[in-house]
């Protein structure tokens, strides 16, 4: 942190300190978060812990006490809704903000910054609401995250049995369960304020490793992983990379999109079969529901279906239309190789190309039910699944040169993929433009103008 930094921040804290004080000793003189002193202490602490987040309120130390608190609330805010794939999907802070209570508050900013720089060495990872200690891989279910049923529509409808309650308490493992110790009552941390950067790391550390256990607790447990890896299949099965190319997850910190929200929305695109019900649901409705699951069933990959012309699968189509999310979600860590490998390759199209081939494939299967004797519509569905396998081969290609090491192997097979999915597409499109010409010539009166657009 630079000289300007520090006095910025140094000038923050002391206000947020002011505030506390001043709520300790005369109490609520007023209405709203300004006169809320538990507001003040816990947002105040994930300022101290990570001010770097707090662009805005660095670049602006002198905004308005209203606005201060604002800010303070809505950089959190944003983030919890950044990362979230399902709606209302609870996100946990690896280390609690009020871990330590006000010790990151009332100590000066060279000493404070020490005492941070040692955790980030002891643990690698700072506290706070950066993304290594709020992020992607901080979403829980609500029944592991304050053991009761979450808010979403989803969570509701997949409900929370009291034998998976009853599982969770005897398994221990849920994160706000009764025993923890952050070390943030007054006679815990204020002997702590004023001593030496070493001797507050210490007193830190001991609180910090339970909750690390507990994280990992969570994290592990048998339903947390099932839910998670129905979701990732889900969207794996979309993105189809190849078994040799990087896995997408929604829970992850490193294998996922910089916009969970691109995810979400697939999540609620992408439809599941149950074979159990025979019911067909969104992918987000799937994913809670396996956490419930009380046979711990696996998501399977064989009744998955998106639909482009639905609301939810036309609002997520919008969403990566352009190709920016495409090639993030193909690249995920900006692979240069990827890169290089992608120019002239139209990566959206063969994404799109690639999630497709079973919805190409049912709309052909509508038009020869209704066309019985046309015999190239059968060609044309034949061609269809070849471009389409065309467009997979060519992302698991990408994957593989991804790695680097297969790009021997992924170099050769996005050109083949490209090859056969143009090939193939081209020669399908020949046959749907000569039918639609045809059909302009014997019936001109039925022909519409997409069909006469395409056959000029």
């Amino acid at each position: 942190m630079d000289h300007y930094t520090a006095e910025a921040y140094e000038h923050v804290r002391q206000r947020i300190v002011g505030h506390i004080d001043r709520l300790e000793k005369y109490g609520k003189t007023g209405s709203g978060d300004i006169h809320n002193l538990k507001n003040w202490r816990r947002f105040g602490a994930g300022f101290a812990w990570d001010p770097e987040v707090y662009i805005d309120i660095m670049a602006n130390p002198d905004m308005s006490d209203v606005e201060l608190m604002r800010a303070l609330r809505t950089t959190e805010s944003t983030l919890m809704k950044k990362w979230g794939v399902i709606d209302k999907m609870p996100l946990h802070h690896k280390i609690a903000l009020r871990t330590g209570g006000d010790l990151g508050l009332r100590t000066p900013v060279d000493v404070w910054m020490q005492t941070r720089a040692r955790l980030y060495e002891r643990f690698g990872f700072d506290p706070g609401n950066g993304p290594a200690n709020l992020g992607a891989h901080t979403q829980f279910n609500e029944g592991v995250h304050q053991i009761r049923q979450g808010g979403g529509k989803e969570f509701k409808q997949s409900g929370l049995p009291d034998s998976v309650i009853e599982e969770i308490k005897q398994a221990e493992v849920g994160l706000h369960r009764p025993g923890q110790d952050l070390g943030n009552l007054p006679k815990q941390y204020k002997p702590l304020i004023g001593a030496s950067s070493a001797q507050q790391a210490a007193f830190l550390e001991e609180h910090i490793i339970s909750q690390i256990d507990r994280f990992q607790q969570a994290t592990d447990f048998e339903r947390t992983q099932l839910m998670n890896n129905t979701f990732d299949d889900g969207i794996n099965w979309f993105a189809d990379l190849g078994s040799k190319g990087p896995r997408i997850s929604g829970f992850s910190s490193t294998n996922t999109l910089q916009d969970q929200e691109v995810l979400s929305a697939f999540g609620k695109a992408i439809r599941y079969k149950d074979p159990q019900t025979g019911q067909t649901i969104s992918l987000a409705q799937a994913t809670t529901d396996a956490f419930v699951s009380p046979e711990g069933r696996k998501l399977d990959t064989n009744n998955l279906s998106f639909d482009p012309t639905s609301k939810e699968g036309k609002k997520a189509v919008k969403m990566i239309n352009g190709g920016a999310h495409f090639d993030n979600l193909v690249t995920l860590a900006k692979n240069p190789l990827v890169r290089r490998l992608a120019v002239g390759v139209p990566i959206a199209g063969t994404l799109w190309g690639a999630g497709t081939v079973e919805v190409a494939a049912a709309e052909r299967d509508k038009e020869i039910q209704a066309n019985p004797n046309d015999p190239t519509l059968q060609v044309n569905k034949v061609l269809d699944q070849v471009s389409g396998w065309g467009d997979r081969t060519s992302l698991a290609g990408m994957a593989a040169t991804a790695t680097g090491v297969g790009a021997p192997v992924g170099v050769p097979a996005v050109a083949i993929g490209e090859a056969v999915s143009g090939v193939a597409s081209t020669m399908s499109m020949a046959i749907d433009g000569g039918r639609a010409y045809l059909k302009f010539l014997t019936n001109k009166k039925e022909v519409t103008e997409e069909e006469l657009d395409f056959a000029i």
